[in-house]
């Protein structure tokens, strides 16, 4: 059974954070570990729509009922299909959103497979909500 969290948020005045259409942009929260979907929707809800998923695949299917997906956040480790093939899925569909990945050590061959799949951000788990936070902010900052 898939537990989902999606919150909403319209926004009057722009910032970082805020799409063109003046809403909360919405982050693609995708991890097998139902805490850490939770701990991510607490921390990112009141400045983002946040949809969580648990199961990779239905991430790609959700994607595809949520077009204006901005961001995708992966777990790295996932049964089924792990981040490195949820990103190639993501990228072969050519659905046009930034990606980060959590994980807990990276080598070198996941290193350079991300690099070029054109993940946006790695984070090293524990990822502390703070520095989860200006990631975001700061891929939204840089030119695509």
């Amino acid at each position: 059974t898939t537990t989902r969290y999606v919150v909403s948020i319209e926004t009057s005045a722009p910032s970082p954070t805020t799409s063109r259409s003046g809403r909360a942009p919405t982050v693609l929260c995708v991890d097998d570990e139902p805490m850490v979907l939770e701990g991510l929707f607490l921390h990112l809800r009141r400045h983002y729509k946040v949809l969580t998923e648990r199961s990779p695949l239905n991430a790609i299917r959700l994607l595809r009922e949520h077009p204006e997906t901005a961001v995708i956040i992966s777990d790295m480790r996932m049964p089924g299909m792990d981040g490195i093939e949820l990103v190639q899925k993501v990228r072969e569909r050519k659905i046009h959103c930034r990606i980060m990945v959590f994980c807990s050590a990276l080598s070198r061959d996941v290193h350079d497979a991300y690099r070029r799949l054109s993940v946006d951000r790695m984070l090293y788990k524990p990822v502390m909500p703070a520095e989860l936070r200006t990631a975001i902010r700061e891929i939204f900052a840089e030119k695509k």
